[in-house]
């Protein structure tokens, strides 16, 4: 059992780090997607379809490359697991036919050890999958956590009342005094 904790507990470490990884650059691909299409208009003007898509999928490929290493960290994982339920096996037919015939335990509680010792592993196994997506929860609401103490509500109330204007906007063109010039309906254009 110590050895189980060790290896897991050296890999869930590294799996966390992966994973935290992994989320990074998709929110930088998920950045770079909102972008183009918040702004669909300007990268249509400058013919820049090409170039976003390229930054999309550059930056997609970046975390499917971290993903590989996530995967891989996990099916060490639950392979580590099954070797060790394997083993149990190993030990329990091995040893506990050794100490049966030496006469220090009897049938009986070899086959308890044997059957306490798999289902311990076994309740690790079962374990292990949700222990998985608990980590990749724990990250995700860390990085909300971070997020929503990036936010304060009074920034959030003058954003939804349109009060934050900034003070100059640089640049080509400017709108001033713009007024609606005809409505049509219920609304105005």
């Amino acid at each position: 059992m110590p050895l189980i904790y060790l290896i897991e507990s050296i890999v869930s470490h590294r799996l966390l780090i992966r994973a935290n990884e992994q989320a990074k650059k998709l929110q930088v691909a998920l950045k770079c997607l909102t972008t183009a299409i918040l702004s669909i208009e300007t990268v249509k003007c400058f013919n820049g379809e090409q170039y976003e898509l390229q930054m999309f999928t550059s930056m997609t490929a970046l975390a499917a490359r971290v993903y590989l290493d996530v995967a891989n960290l996990r099916s060490i994982q639950i392979g580590a697991m099954q070797f060790f339920t394997l083993s149990v096996f190993v030990q329990g037919f091995w040893y506990g036919s050794h100490i049966i015939r030496s006469g220090d335990r009897n049938v009986g509680q070899v086959i308890t050890t044997f059957w306490a010792a798999l289902l311990a592993i076994q309740g690790i196994t079962g374990f292990l999958p949700q222990f998985i997506v608990m980590q990749k929860g724990k990250g995700a609401g860390a990085r909300l956590q971070m997020l929503l103490k990036q936010i304060s509500t009074n920034d959030q109330s003058q954003e939804a009342e349109g009060d934050l204007m900034p003070l100059r906007c640089p640049g080509d063109i400017e709108f001033r005094e713009v007024r609606v010039l005809f409505t049509t309906g219920r609304k105005r254009i």
